[in-house]
């Protein structure tokens, strides 16, 4: 049950940005954010921070591309780069298409079945699939814009600062609800998503009393490197398949460690593993809980979740209830992150393919076909 929702985030809190709210107010295409209630799940009270199902995009990375795509709206004609395995792919190519922005996405082949059809047929857009691990595409995307002299979107900053408005939404809603969070959940690749709302805690605490949930953090049994940085254990051993491609992440930089680290001692917090084999228990579970509170939860044609990056919130939330780390009485805000846009119409086919060591010469193909 929907209990509180926001159809225009990233413009309503414009003012904490750098970027111009004019320019905002240019690339925005309803950047939402809602508070859906679930039921009491062993006398624990359970939320869920829906930041997909009411995006245009349907996905979560709205907020960021609005952000990112607005820093570009004062150049004659912008170009800038990409790389992403889905999401941001789908969200930086819409807005791009909205404000005229062009852009070259570079995606995996992986990500070929999660890229919106329509969005390729966009003149402002190419899309560039590369023949190599996501980690790898993020090194062809460096290389490609220092040879090329060519921004790439989103920056860190972006990130940073995207991310910081889930502290004033979450602000707003706890008002308007009556209600604090006591923990904040979320599944973890990079964790630009609490990194960024802690940080935006932070900033709140300069001038106004601000409650801090404590954070939990969920990583597959596959990709467990936070888990490992901060001192735990993952739970399984040995070779496992990896559930959820968007949660790829194995390399982490020393600064993201440390602020993971900083992050879980601030909100006295943790990082945990969750197998395969308990995350696949629950996961029917998550998905009726979900679906019967009115998050959309797109399936394949098989049945399968498209997108488990939110469901492993969620399960990462009812294993750490059955373990006694959540406790009754105690209420959970799941943050719902991707698997809400629909199983995309039509077949997308790349513009351009390449393998990892020739992709910076396709990347320059491609670059040349959207320039004057």
């Amino acid at each position: 049950m929907e209990i509180y929702t926001q159809d225009d985030v990233v413009r309503r809190y414009a003012a904490h940005l750098s970027a111009d709210p004019e320019l905002i107010r240019r690339a925005s295409l309803q950047e939402s954010g809602r508070v859906v209630q679930l039921p009491p799940q062993e006398g624990v009270f359970a939320d869920v921070l829906d930041l997909s199902t009411g995006n245009t995009t349907g996905t979560f990375k709205s907020w960021l591309a609005c952000l990112a795509v607005s820093r570009f709206l004062r150049q004659e004609r912008p170009l800038v780069l990409a790389q992403s395995s889905g999401n941001t792919a789908n969200a930086l190519a819409a807005y791009a298409d909205h404000v005229g922005l062009r852009a070259v996405i570079l995606h995996p082949q992986a990500s070929r079945r999660r890229i919106v059809p329509r969005l390729a047929e966009s003149d402002a857009v190419r899309f560039v699939e590369v023949d190599a691990p996501e980690h790898r595409i993020k090194a062809v995307l460096a290389a490609c814009a220092e040879t090329l002299g060519i921004p790439v979107a989103p920056s860190p900053a972006d990130q940073d600062e995207a991310n910081r408005l889930r502290a004033h939404f979450l602000r707003d809603a706890g008002r308007e609800l009556g209600r604090r969070w006591d923990w904040h959940i979320q599944a973890l690749s990079s964790g630009y998503g609490p990194l960024g709302y802690y940080a935006g805690l932070r900033e709140l605490q300069r001038t106004q009393p601000v409650h801090v949930p404590r954070f939990l953090g969920v990583q597959q049994e596959a990709v467990t490197p936070f888990v490992r940085a901060l001192g735990g254990q993952p739970n399984g051993t040995g070779e496992v398949p990896m559930l959820e491609p968007t949660l790829f992440r194995q390399t982490l930089t020393e600064d993201l460690v440390r602020r993971m680290r900083d992050l879980c001692a601030y909100s006295r917090g943790t990082v945990r593993a969750l197998t395969n084999s308990r995350y696949l228990r629950w996961e029917p579970r998550a998905v009726a809980l979900l679906r019967e509170a009115g998050v959309t939860v797109a399936l394949d044609p098989d049945g399968t979740p498209r997108e488990r990056a939110g469901l492993y919130a969620l399960v990462g939330t009812l294993d750490a209830i059955e373990q006694g780390l959540i406790r009754p009485g105690e209420r959970a805000l799941i943050v719902y992150t991707g698997g809400a846009a629909p199983v995309p119409a039509g077949t997308y086919r790349p513009h351009w393919h390449a393998h990892q060591d020739a992709a910076c010469d396709v990347v320059a193909r491609a670059v040349a076909t959207l320039r004057p």
